[in-house]
């Protein structure tokens, strides 16, 4: 196992872990869900009613936590979005054994080089901070608990910036990168598609769902200048440099 600390200092959000992962990686649901008191549950209903009416769209799915991540194997359970939401609120609301939030992150390359996306500033998590789209929380889609991440980045893509399936070619999980002042675990995924720039901009602009305000193109030899930039998060950091 290669586990790395991002130094402190590097991101303004603290401290970041990085883990190289088996291309036989497996992920399952092996966990009951978690309970909580009564005076955590109560906190986490402000939390969210307050979420709520500042974005009324909001919706409480279920969203995947992992309890033990190794290069070969992420166990962990599902619990309500609201949960994991109050997390990332207030990062201390479960005490010693904080939610493992699970993501998938993409590296994107394009015929021109990788994509790039700047979150919307008023986004709930990192926003005005760029990263490799497609990005998102493992999440229970259709009821079902089976968990593909190569099916969650793919639903991704579609969201976000309006590619298909077919259009991508989905490689083999790389690397988990960990939000240590959330716990929130990026999983690093490689994606081609033969699309332009041009063509994948245009339907972000027409089918994305705006997580991204700016989209932008890092043609092969560029990435180091971007690497030293203050405003890209780690995980994409990380994908640069492995891609």
């Amino acid at each position: 196992m290669s586990e790395e600390k991002v130094p402190r200092g590097e991101h303004a959000f603290g401290d970041w872990s990085c883990m190289a992962l088996s291309p036989d990686l497996i992920v399952v649901s092996s966990g009951e869900p978690r309970l909580f008191s009564a005076g955590i549950e109560a906190r986490v209903d402000t939390i969210w009613a307050g979420a709520k009416a500042a974005r009324p769209a909001l919706f409480n799915g279920r969203v995947f936590c992992a309890d033990r991540v190794t290069p070969e194997r992420i166990e962990g359970h599902w619990t309500d979005y609201r949960h994991a939401l109050a997390q990332i609120e207030d990062p201390l609301i479960f005490g010693d054994r904080p939610l493992r939030q699970l993501a998938v992150c993409g590296g994107l390359r394009c015929s021109g080089g990788f994509v790039i996306a700047r979150r919307a500033p008023l986004s709930l998590y990192l926003g005005g901070f760029w990263q490799s789209p497609p990005a998102g929380t493992v999440e229970s889609r259709d009821g079902c608990d089976d968990i593909s991440l190569a099916d969650q980045i793919a639903a991704e893509a579609g969201e976000e910036i309006g590619l298909t399936r077919d259009e991508l070619e989905i490689g083999h999980p790389l690397i988990a990168v960990t939000h240590m002042a959330t716990q929130i675990v990026d999983i690093g995924i490689p994606l081609t598609t033969r699309l332009s720039f041009d063509e994948i901009r245009r339907r972000w602009s027409t089918k994305g769902n705006r997580e991204y305000d700016q989209l932008a193109l890092i043609a092969d030899g560029e990435s180091s200048a971007w690497r030293g930039r203050e405003d890209i998060l780690p995980t994409t950091r990380r994908l640069f440099e492995v891609l």
